[in-house]
């Protein structure tokens, strides 16, 4: 049986949900949709069952998540729509929450069995005035179908194209600027609870700590410094010098090759009693089957390993910019301690690091990641939630347009020798202004300096992206979707 239309609201149910309330449905789609790819929502596969039972030209108008147009899981949905040309429409709400009391951030999908050269896109921005408005009237954009693949659909109304193209005009990836390997998650020990502890005191090089209401010694040496995340204000700022709250066991060393191995239980025993007898101790949490520890252990003796191998050396880097994957503005720092952070998908940590022969410095990166336009564009790439919040993982990151300095062009290079100085002292004046608390008169002082170099700062990076002439029409992500 086939339809000449099908209207509805598709099932929101993540992969993670199916496993838990109908877990006998997830292998059905898996084999069946070439649509269930990774961690998919349900109704991704309901899109595609949808359009198979369309007739020629028949038409199918769903509302769903906008993130389908980013996230990894949607990939295969892009691509079956954008290889079949057979996108009519898309009306994005945005901001606009269509159902009252619920988070998702949805558009109007309409699809048409039949190809295309172009399609419609247009963005609500008043959802009560849309719904009494006349549609036929609405302003809307023709889209090309060059804008979509089976990669993210940054989608935008026309308004922004001159803006977004002269950001992309003289910039390159981030990406392409560190490199490969210098983009990274954080660790994954699979175990926090046990090996992320707050120290009480040190002494000798021995940190003392509580957990569970016991007192814990461990040498230092075999701890680094970690970045542990708090609710409120976490102290991860772009305007303030960067510092680790907790630490981590670290039960690694360096070997001959300057590689890292896990150091053997019979050393750590040898060598560092105290931690060995912490590690005991827990080691029926350690050792349990749940924390599926990668690469498979080979031996017994394994189990005081870390769930992952995962960014072990990147973290030890001496000098790096730590973003949290689900952040809103000024959360780029640049860390100077050799941190360590985690994983963890949206509650955990990126990295990015420089190669040690580049020619930029991190604090210009600081300041272009920060920028307003990067915050817009990443909002195009990275899934949005409530407050402004971007998820920002490692696949955002790398695409976001970095302007790219010719260090043989004496303006350019001065250029961006003043964005880095001039962030550097922002973040000196940052912390003089926490530090200045309870004092008014100097903290008025300190803050009217701290407005005016931000908005010097702000100047340079938009003469530097020649963006004058678009500079006040780029959305401001965190006012747009604030928190109901």
């Amino acid at each position: 049986m086939r339809f000449d239309a099908i209207i509805g609201n598709p099932p929101y149910l993540t992969t993670e949900g199916m496993k838990n309330v109908t877990p006998k449905e997830l292998p059905l789609y898996k084999n069946k949709y070439a649509s269930a790819y990774k961690q998919f929502d349900k109704y991704i596969v309901f899109v595609e069952r949808a359009m198979d039972l369309l007739n020629d030209n028949g038409l199918l108008g769903y509302i769903v998540p906008l993130k389908f147009m980013k996230v990894g899981a949607g990939q295969e949905l892009r691509r079956i729509i954008s290889t079949s040309k057979t996108l009519e429409a898309i009306t994005a709400f945005g901001a606009c929450k269509v159902f009252p009391g619920k988070s998702n951030y949805t558009c109007l999908l309409i699809v048409k069995k039949a190809e295309h050269e172009t399609f419609r896109y247009n963005e609500v921005s008043n959802l009560n005035q849309w719904k009494l408005a006349d549609k036929n009237i609405l302003p809307t954009d023709t889209k090309s179908y060059n804008e979509i693949s089976e990669g993210t659909w940054p989608l935008f109304p026309e308004q922004l194209r001159g803006a977004y193209n002269t950001i992309l005009s003289n910039s390159t990836t981030l990406l392409a600027i560190t490199g490969e390997d210098n983009i990274f998650n954080g660790i994954q020990t699979s175990a926090n609870k046990v090996y992320v502890f707050q120290p009480k005191s040190e002494r000798n090089g021995v940190y003392t700590f509580e957990k569970d209401g016991q007192d814990w010694k461990v040498e230092k040496d075999v701890t680094r410094p970690y970045f542990q995340t708090s609710t409120g204000d976490d102290g991860l700022n772009t305007y303030r010098t960067f510092k680790p709250n907790a630490c981590v066991i670290f039960p690694y060393r360096k070997n001959d090759n300057d590689k890292l191995e896990m150091i053997p239980l019979d050393d750590i025993k040898r060598n560092y009693p105290k931690l060995y007898k912490y590690l005991l101790a827990h080691k029926n949490i350690l050792n349990a089957k749940s924390r599926d520890i990668k690469p498979v252990p080979t031996t017994a003796n394994e189990w005081h390993r870390y769930g992952r191998h995962q960014s072990l050396d990147a973290c030890n880097l001496p000098e790096k910019i730590i973003v949290g994957v689900l952040s809103t503005g000024d959360k780029y720092a640049v860390d100077s301690c050799s941190t360590f952070v985690s994983s963890g998908g949206t509650a955990g940590y990126c990295m990015i690091a420089l190669p040690k022969d580049s020619p930029y410095s991190i604090y210009y990166l600081q300041a272009i990641l920060n920028c307003k336009y990067l915050e817009w564009i990443s909002s195009l790439y990275g899934e949005i939630f409530g407050g402004g919040f971007i998820a920002r993982g490692t696949k955002v990151l790398k695409q976001l347009p970095i302007r790219k300095i010719d260090f043989e062009n004496n303006d350019e290079h001065l250029a961006h020798d003043s964005i880095a100085d001039l962030q550097r002292q922002l973040i000196q004046m940052g912390d003089e202004i926490d530090a200045a608390h309870g004092n008014k008169r100097k903290l008025t002082i300190l803050q009217r300096q701290f407005e005016l170099s931000k908005k010097q700062l702000a100047d340079f990076i938009m003469h530097l992206y020649g963006m004058e002439q678009y500079d006040s029409i780029i959305p401001i992500i965190k006012e747009q979707y604030v928190a109901d």
